[in-house]
């Protein structure tokens, strides 16, 4: 069991090599080479994952599905869809900037949370370490007493954190995913949630744009993203309004009660512009959610810091509470 779970997580790219790897095939089809072509380069151009890059090249020589390949590699449903709605419409080398766009934007803000969580991270330490310390001496001159005050406040505050490390464990994982069912739960979380609704109107609206300009209608588009990877928020949603618009419901009514739909969407759509200039507003639209959207990132990552020494202060009241309240009690015996 133990072997099977190294090789599969030999066999699967992290952030950072998912990255290098979409920049690659982006530069490689940007000069002229086939996706074929690209991949069979992979091993001598990448010696360290030459092995994983040669059972790539040979799978898709047998002829294996390059978004199947994709998701053995670790990449998500959604970003896997992307690519496969690109590689059917023949705008992969756009499709493969934005996703590396998007990544790069994702990596560094990893490294600024990282920067930003440093100090609060050392201080944390530091306090723990004060409160074992506090909790031994306490328990050795008070323990005759029945004040738990400071005990109870400590408790709490313990607590608290330990939810705290749970919800952002549980929002990594949702992250990871990124398929329809978890970006739901995602957005209904505090603070993190109008940052997922947003980095997915870009997702959609752009997927919008792009299958706008190869001519799709609205039916259309929706049938053609429920036959994509099941699970993703492509699939998911195409299947969920293809069924709506179905059933007779209004539009309007539609793209109000989805989460994931912006209602300026709604607008370009009572445009009644042509087809074509309906895709460069979906287009330009999309630029404009992108913009925000990193504006958004920066500043939940720049107030991470602030918060965490918010914290930690309410930790260290809870510990002179800890350690005062027996003395208090104790001289209110006297």
């Amino acid at each position: 069991m133990l072997k099977y779970m190294s090789n599969s997580k030999k066999d699967r790219l992290n952030s950072e090599e998912q990255l290098f790897f979409l920049d690659y095939l982006k530069h490689s089809l940007e000069n002229g080479f086939s996706l074929i072509n690209s991949i069979e380069l992979m091993p001598v151009l990448w010696p360290k994952k030459k092995e994983l890059m040669q059972k790539l090249v040979k799978r898709m020589k047998e002829g294996n599905s390059f978004s199947v390949e994709l998701i053995q590699l670790g990449f998500s449903k959604t970003t896997v869809t992307q690519v496969n709605l690109a590689l059917q419409q023949g705008n992969l080398i756009e499709c493969l900037n934005q996703l590396a766009i998007l990544s790069r934007l994702k990596q560094e803000q990893v490294k600024k949370l990282r920067a930003e969580l440093s100090y609060p991270f050392v201080l944390a330490i530091m306090m723990v370490i004060l409160l074992v310390f506090m909790q031994s001496f306490i328990s050795t001159q008070f323990n005759d007493r029945s004040e738990y005050s400071g005990d109870l406040i400590m408790l709490g505050l313990i607590g608290a954190v330990l939810a705290g490390i749970y919800f952002l464990a549980r929002i990594i994982v949702l992250l990871n995913k990124q398929d329809y069912d978890s970006m739901q739960k995602l957005t209904k979380y505090p603070i993190i949630g109008p940052v997922i609704s947003l980095y997915v109107n870009y997702l959609l609206v752009y997927d919008i744009g792009m299958l706008l300009a190869s001519g799709f209608s609205l039916q259309k588009m929706c049938e053609y993203a429920s036959k994509q990877e099941k699970g993703s928020l492509q699939q998911a949603l195409g299947q969920k309004i293809g069924h709506e618009l179905a059933e007779g419901r209004n539009l309007e009514k539609i793209i109000e009660q989805e989460i994931f739909l912006p209602n300026s969407l709604l607008i370009l759509l009572k445009t009644g512009s042509e087809r074509k200039n309906l895709s460069q507003s979906c287009l330009m639209l999309g630029r404009s959610l992108f913009i925000d959207l990193t504006q958004k990132i920066e500043k939940l990552v720049v107030n991470v810091q602030p918060f965490c020494f918010i914290l930690i202060g309410l930790c260290v009241i809870g510990m002179y509470l800890k350690l005062l309240m027996p003395m208090y009690s104790m001289m209110q015996g006297l």
